[in-house]
């Protein structure tokens, strides 16, 4: 079976493989980006979002930080799910937004996969993370449907200082679980707000990679 990594950035996705490409190990996998091939100034041109609209973070294949729209980046990624689909078993979306796209083979999208675990878990007090301010209205109408005390704290995995999120995590009160919302974040993120916090951390790239690879 083939497996599709579909980055909403460019291709390849270096930090993501070089942090978990060990649950990769003999697979057979293809990595696509919805944004290949383009420009930064394309990029910034047509794919950038609105004053007000919802829009997700990625980043370039020389790890430049990007923000996309949310209704543009959506129909690109079903743009390239089209084109591959015919040669691949399993798509996985690397970002963790809320994806209206189909397919004729199973695609995996990390946000379903986040919110079934944190449902299951049925925490009492929910710290996330996102990785932009302007995010926060979109993440707390998710996250507010799963639990009922949710605080939510923006940190960019690609521009953002190490100590910064340290800083954030030494100034949050009580929780019971920490989602770190976007596939940027790290097992080297996640160690770090854990060793803080003391507390379970739930990262989307080994939740989904997992459960991909559990699969084929």
């Amino acid at each position: 079976m083939k497996l599709a990594l579909l980055t909403i950035g460019q291709s390849p996705r270096k930090d993501i493989i070089d942090d978990i490409g060990y649950l990769l190990k003999n697979v057979d996998y293809e990595e696509y980006g919805a944004l290949d091939g383009l420009t930064k100034d394309y990029i910034d041109k047509y794919f950038s979002p609105k004053p007000g609209e919802d829009f997700y973070v990625t980043r370039l294949a020389d790890g430049t930080e990007v923000r996309v729209s949310k209704k543009v980046i959506e129909k690109r990624v079903q743009e390239v799910i089209n084109s591959i689909e015919e040669h691949i078993d399993l798509i996985v979306i690397l970002c963790t937004g809320d994806f209206n796209v189909s397919s004729k083979k199973p695609i995996l999208i990390p946000s379903k996969i986040l919110i079934k675990v944190v449902e299951t878990l049925s925490p009492r007090n929910l710290l996330v993370f996102v990785p932009a301010k302007g995010q926060e209205d979109m993440s707390y109408r998710r996250w507010s449907k799963v639990v009922d005390n949710v605080v939510i704290r923006s940190w960019s995995p690609y521009s953002d200082s190490i100590e910064k999120l340290k800083e954030i995590s030494k100034n949050i009160g009580h929780v019971d679980l920490v989602v770190m919302d976007c596939i940027g974040y790290s097992t080297k993120h996640a160690k770090v707000v854990k060793d803080i916090l003391e507390k379970p951390v739930l990262i989307p790239r080994v939740l989904t990679i997992a459960v991909a690879t559990s699969m084929i």
